[in-house]
């Protein structure tokens, strides 16, 4: 009997051993937030990955700041608290690496994409040729200055097509970002805009008249990498990695940004 007592003591334990450990709460996660310095080009896409992303890692909180590129550039170089990020174009990764400010393994090129003439979506205007961007009918052409990538862009593209000094003398500047020369169209303040092609792909109220021709400008070459004082490295390494998988690219399409395969 007392055999048969210290066996149902035992097991009565056991069982409420395993009890209390099943109750227990489970190992905490702790959050991490990552700060993304993100062009402007890329914003659409980039919230509509993000939210996929955050889907699949709770614990990730994103926290993307969308900006021209050389603004991004200027907040790595003076210590802005970034962990990665992902630019319009290759250029300003290749200064950051150079001054020791983004790990190099890893970076990442993501997309391209083509620069677009728009105008409103209910506008009549029409353009057969690009060279009717100086033509008197259009009294005013939203572009980006030399300090946004989309701005850069413009001014080889209008140089080659020799009607540079007639667009810039009818010029609604974008100073911040590309978003401006949308909503410059948007608004009616200009009644046609160079812009690249996910902000006509975003925005209902535009359409594309024009595609400009990749032969007057070099090839667009998105890219990304991780800030090298991030405090989450391996955390945005797996972001990055993310965003050149098959379901980000498929984001990416929809918007009008091409993958590139580095």
């Amino acid at each position: 009997m007392k055999l048969l007592r210290w066996l149902t003591l035992c097991f009565f334990s056991l069982t409420l051993t395993l009890w209390l450990g099943s109750c227990s709460s489970p190992p905490h996660i702790q959050a991490v937030t990552l700060n993304l310095g993100a062009s402007a080009m890329v914003r659409t896409a980039v919230e509509a990955i993000d939210r996929l992303y955050q889907q699949e890692h709770p614990h990730i909180w994103l926290n993307p700041t969308f900006a021209g590129t050389a603004v991004i550039q200027a907040a790595v170089e003076q210590g802005e608290p970034l962990d990665g990020v992902l630019l319009s174009d290759i250029s300003p990764l290749d200064a950051l690496q150079a001054q020791g400010l983004i790990l190099p393994a890893s970076r990442r090129e993501l997309v391209t994409t083509d620069i677009v003439v728009i105008a409103a979506a209910d506008s009549a205007v029409q353009l057969n040729d690009l060279h009717e961007l100086a033509s008197d009918r259009l009294k005013t052409v939203a572009i980006g200055n030399k300090d946004l990538t989309v701005g850069q862009y413009s001014h080889l593209i209008l140089s080659r097509l020799g009607i540079l000094q007639a667009v810039e003398s009818k010029a609604v500047w974008a100073k911040v970002d590309v978003r401006q020369v949308l909503r410059a169209v948007e608004q009616g303040e200009a009644e046609v805009g160079i812009t690249f092609l996910p902000e006509a792909k975003a925005f209902s109220k535009v359409k594309v008249l024009a595609t400009v021709s990749p032969d007057l400008y070099e090839p667009i070459r998105s890219g990304a990498s991780v800030v090298k004082t991030s405090p989450h490295p391996q955390q945005m390494q797996a972001y990055l990695d993310f965003l050149s998988s098959d379901r980000a690219m498929a984001v990416f399409q929809k918007f009008g940004l091409r993958p590139l395969r580095s």
